[in-house]
C-alpha cells in the first residue's frame, strides 16, 4: 500500500497543476460569470471553475479509495463500499445540479426542488446520514424525532445549501471560512484523508480566487456545502460530535445572515431565495476593503469557535455570537 503522505504529495501536485496551467485548460473556462454592474461588480468575466477543480480532487480521491480497501478503513465518514458509493454519487449529482445552475441561470425553487428530491434519496440509501434525535448540551435532552428524522435531516442539509451558498460573496470568503472549519474538525474530532484532501484543494483555489482567476459558482459552494454537512452529521452520528449545539457554534455566522435575510425579504415581499446584496459581507464592503471585510468576517467565525475549544458554555458562546452579529449588522446599515 502506498503511504499516505505519498498520496497527499499527488493531491499537492494535482493542484499545484491546475494553478500553474489554469489559463491553459480550456475546460476551466467553460462557464463564465460576466459582471452585470448590480449584483457583480468584478471588472472582467471570471472562469466558474472552483467547483471543477474540486470534483476533480474528489473522482481522484474516490479512484484511490475504491481500488483499495486498506485506505478505506482508516476513513471513520465510510462504514463500507457502498457509503463510498452514495456520497460519491451523490456529490456528482449535486456538482452537475450547481454546474447547469452556473449555465443556465436556474430558478431559485426548481434548484431547491432538485437539492430536495437527491438529498432524500441520499439520506434514504445511506441511514448513518439520519438524524434520529438531537441533544442539546445546555437542556441536558435528548430530542428523539422518530418519524421525523429524515425531514429534518434534509431539512438541516438544505438549510446549511442555502446559507453556504448566500455566503460566497466575495474573494476568499467562502474558501478561508471553510479552510477554517476543515482544519477544526482535523484538529478535534478526525484525521481524516478526505478532509486533508480538501484543505489542500481549498489553499490551491484560495491563491486562484484571491487573484480573481476563478469563482466557485454554485457548482463549487453547493458541492463544498454538502460535504461539510455531510462530515458534521457523520460525526454527530458516530459520537465523536456529543452535541447538536458543537454543530452549530460551528456554522452560526453563515446561518443567522440566511436566517436575518430570510425574513427581511419576506418583509419586503420578496422570495427569500432570490438573491440581493444585503448580505454581511455586502454591508461591510460597502464601508472596508474586501481584506479588511475578509479579516472582521474570520475573525467573527474564529471568535466563537475559540471560545468553544476553550470549552466555554455553548449557550453563552451561541448567545454572544448573535449579540456580535447583529451589533455589527446594526452599526453597518446605519
Amino acid at each position: 500500500m502506498i503511504s499516505f503522505n505519498y498520496i497527499l504529495l499527488l493531491f499537492i501536485l494535482i493542484n499545484l497543476f491546475f494553478i500553474i496551467n489554469f489559463n491553459k485548460l480550456s475546460f476551466l473556462h467553460y462557464i463564465l460569470d460576466k459582471p452585470d454592474k448590480k449584483r457583480k461588480l468584478h471588472l472582467s468575466p471570471v472562469p466558474l471553475a472552483g467547483g471543477i477543480i474540486l470534483i476533480t480532487n474528489i473522482l481522484i480521491y474516490f479512484l484511490i479509495i475504491n481500488l483499495n480497501e486498506e485506505y478505506l478503513v482508516n476513513e471513520i465518514f465510510f462504514n463500507n463500499k457502498f457509503e463510498l458509493y452514495v456520497f460519491f454519487s451523490s456529490a456528482v449529482i449535486i456538482f452537475f445540479i450547481g454546474l447547469i445552475d452556473d449555465k443556465y441561470n436556474l430558478s431559485p425553487n426548481l434548484k431547491f426542488l432538485l437539492l430536495s428530491i437527491i438529498l432524500s434519496l441520499v439520506l434514504i440509501y445511506d441511514k448513518n446520514l439520519v438524524l434520529s434525535s438531537i441533544t442539546i448540551s445546555f437542556l441536558d435532552e435528548t430530542i428523539n424525532l422518530n418519524r421525523y428524522s429524515l425531514f429534518f435531516s434534509c431539512f438541516c442539509f438544505l438549510v446549511f445549501l442555502n446559507a453556504f451558498n448566500m455566503f460566497d460573496g466575495i474573494n476568499v470568503q467562502a474558501s478561508s471560512y471553510s479552510i477554517i472549519i476543515f482544519s477544526f474538525i482535523l484538529i478535534l474530532y478526525s484525521d481524516s484523508f478526505l478532509v486533508k484532501i480538501l484543505l489542500i484543494y481549498l489553499i490551491g483555489y484560495s491563491f486562484l480566487n484571491y487573484k480573481e482567476k476563478s469563482f466557485l459558482g454554485d457548482s463549487g459552494s453547493l458541492l463544498i456545502a454538502f460535504m461539510m454537512g455531510y462530515l458534521f452529521i457523520k460525526l454527530y452520528n458516530l459520537e465523536i460530535i456529543k452535541y447538536a449545539d458543537e454543530v452549530f457554534i460551528f456554522m452560526i455566522i453563515p446561518g443567522l445572515d440566511l436566517i436575518r435575510l430570510f425574513f427581511k425579504r419576506i418583509l419586503n415581499k420578496k422570495n427569500p431565495l432570490r438573491p440581493d446584496r444585503f448580505h454581511l459581507h455586502h454591508l461591510l464592503r460597502l464601508k472596508f476593503t474586501n481584506i479588511k471585510s475578509i479579516l472582521i468576517i474570520n475573525i467573527m467565525i474564529i471568535a466563537p469557535l475559540i471560545l468553544f475549544y476553550i470549552d466555554v458554555n455553548k449557550l453563552f458562546i451561541i448567545l454572544f455570537t448573535i449579540f456580535t452579529y447583529s451589533l455589527t449588522i446594526y452599526n453597518l446599515e446605519k
